[in-house]
């Protein structure tokens, strides 16, 4: 199935998300998923040492499955979902 995207479509602000999953949740279609970074290659060896703070745990879109309700969007508290005009 191909699917255009939407005008509007609904992106994460990662500085913002405290991954609280109330987005993926809210989300019907099952566009949004929780994923983790295995493939840090700046900062691998600083990582094992854990002298760097981080977090790869961060959600992404499936944006073929994204319907532009806005249930993500109302669902953040944290104010971290926002809407991007795409220009497809």
């Amino acid at each position: 199935m191909n699917k255009t995207l939407p005008k509007k479509i609904p992106v994460i602000d990662s500085t913002k998300c405290i991954r609280c999953d109330k987005c993926m949740i809210a989300c019907q279609s099952g566009a949004i998923k929780n994923t983790t970074n295995n493939a840090c290659a700046k900062c691998i060896k600083y990582c094992i040492s854990m002298q760097v703070p981080c977090n790869p745990s961060h959600y992404v879109f499936s944006y073929e499955k994204c319907d532009a309700c806005g249930l993500c969007f109302t669902a953040c508290a944290e104010h971290a979902v926002y809407w991007f005009n795409s220009k497809i």
